[in-house]
């Protein structure tokens, strides 16, 4: 089982954190080892889970990824 981590801003990490909001979409960069995690998702799921933490306070929590799209350079990933 592999985990990526993000960090989100207080107000979007509370949402995440309660279910009001169940997703992230991030542009990562080309050197990102996370970007070659999500492409080997897409191209064959696997268990893969999501850590979010808080950018003020560091506070995290750990989801399953459900769904990972890639759309415009970008990768909405959903839990």
């Amino acid at each position: 089982m592999k985990t990526i981590r993000f960090k989100s801003t207080p107000e979007n990490w509370i949402k995440e954190f309660t279910g009001v909001k169940s997703n992230t979409i991030r542009r990562l960069e080309i050197e990102d080892i996370r970007n070659e995690v999500l492409i080997d998702w897409l191209c064959n799921p696997f268990i893969l889970n999501i850590e979010i933490e808080n950018s003020l306070n560091h506070s995290t929590f750990t989801r399953e990824v459900k769904d990972v799209t890639k759309w415009e350079g970008f990768f909405i990933i959903s839990w």
